[in-house]
């Protein structure tokens, strides 16, 4: 299980780095509403580890190794863009924390404090999601009759 979560956990943040770094090639990085995607990128993170999980027990498994592979993805994930995210506000990132500061989305905390700030958020915010979505994707993996594209009964 935990193989498992740490290496899907180690694709979702270089999904969320690849994306973020797309967002800053194409002029977006500062339109905060684009940070949905960020849920999706961890959605097909978490679901794809509890699938690659589910085969590597034959199609048997347990519900909550199923949420704990899933949070544990979402967990590693969000720590690695988290980090990515504190270095790139602490280097190049002045711009952007402007922008957020300018909304004032964070308060007055944010100006002695943005990388903290930053860090936290996202931490909170991809640990939640991330356990969400592995609660509603227990939901389809927990049925042993559902084969799994590519998995030992298809």
């Amino acid at each position: 299980m935990e193989k498992v979560g740490l290496k899907y956990g180690v694709f979702t943040a270089l999904g969320l780095i690849v994306y973020f770094l797309l967002m800053m090639l194409l002029g977006f990085e500062k339109v905060l509403e684009l940070r949905f995607f960020n849920a999706v990128i961890m959605a097909v993170g978490v679901c794809l580890a509890i699938r690659g999980y589910k085969i590597s027990v034959n199609g048997d498994i347990p519900y909550l190794k199923g949420i704990g592979t899933g949070f544990l993805t979402a967990l590693v994930g969000s720590a690695l863009f988290a980090v990515f995210m504190l270095v790139y506000t602490k280097t190049a990132g002045g711009e952007l924390i402007e922008a957020i500061a300018a909304d004032n989305m964070f308060g007055d905390r944010m100006e002695s404090t943005p990388g903290v700030v930053i860090f936290m958020v996202l931490m909170v915010e991809g640990i939640i999601s991330g356990f969400l979505i592995s609660f509603i994707a227990m939901q389809w993996f927990k049925k042993p009759n559902h084969e799994i594209p590519g998995g030992p009964n298809s």
